[in-house]
């Protein structure tokens, strides 16, 4: 198999603390998804497990529960755009990643060039017009664009470059297509199931070395249990 991927889990906070811990593996980056900004303490100690993670916190964010990060200097503030003053409530140097679906106008674009956040997750309601797309081109960061059925764009990339947007679709989106996609960017993520056949997961590390794969795990044992698997098939080590 060619070089193991980054890969992203995306897990909840009520997954099984011993779930999380199996998935905490180098290469792999934690979304935790969360239903309040109080984190159990069986789960802090597996969120700092990971070389990289995200917590999704809300505003307000309570003083009691902000403190609780100076175990986690490692981990990121992952919020939406009402919430971007949580992150400057956070002990330490601490990055934000900045999740939005909607449309990007220039009060959002200032708000967010002020953010100065790591990353910046998009999903536009529709096609994106050429004023749009350079706004969000320019602000810095990692810049992510979701694709999806109204925003797809099949086109030839003759050269993917580093400081790029990137797009995140599901392997099904992929495999529809005969081309690339928009916007050509390096590490393109992909969505696929724990499952995923070999020969599929092959083709996809060899057809952009660059990929990352992202996967829904939530709250189901089920599914984290089959992460872990992928995980074992992409010898990324011993969770830790």
């Amino acid at each position: 198999m060619p070089t193991a991927p980054r890969v992203h889990v995306r897990v909840h906070e009520e997954l099984d603390p011993d779930r999380v811990r199996e998935l905490a593996r180098p290469g792999v980056t934690l979304w935790l998804s969360t239903s309040s900004n109080t984190l159990r303490a069986s789960m802090v100690e597996n969120v700092a497990r990971f070389d990289a993670a995200w917590v999704q916190l809300r505003a307000p964010l309570k003083p009691v529960d902000a403190t609780v990060f100076a175990k986690l200097p490692h981990a990121g503030a992952w919020v939406d755009v009402g919430s971007l003053d949580v992150v400057g409530r956070l002990p330490g140097a601490r990055r934000s990643a900045v999740w939005w679906a909607g449309p990007l106008d220039e009060a959002l674009v200032t708000r967010l060039a002020r953010a100065h956040a790591a990353e910046l997750r998009w999903t536009p309601p529709g096609p994106v017009d050429l004023l749009t797309w350079a706004q969000f081109s320019q602000l810095g960061g990692r810049r992510v664009i979701v694709a999806t059925a109204d925003t797809l764009l099949p086109v030839r990339c003759e050269a993917r470059k580093r400081g790029d947007p990137s797009v995140e679709l599901h392997v099904a989106s992929l495999l529809s297509l005969s081309s690339d996609v928009f916007p050509c960017g390096v590490g393109t993520r992909v969505v696929v199931q724990p499952e995923i056949e070999p020969w599929l997961l092959q083709s996809l590390l060899v057809r952009d070395p660059s990929v990352e794969l992202v996967i829904e795990v939530g709250a189901s044992s089920t599914r984290a249990l089959a992460a872990r698997g992928l995980l074992d098939r992409l010898e990324l080590g011993a969770s830790r």
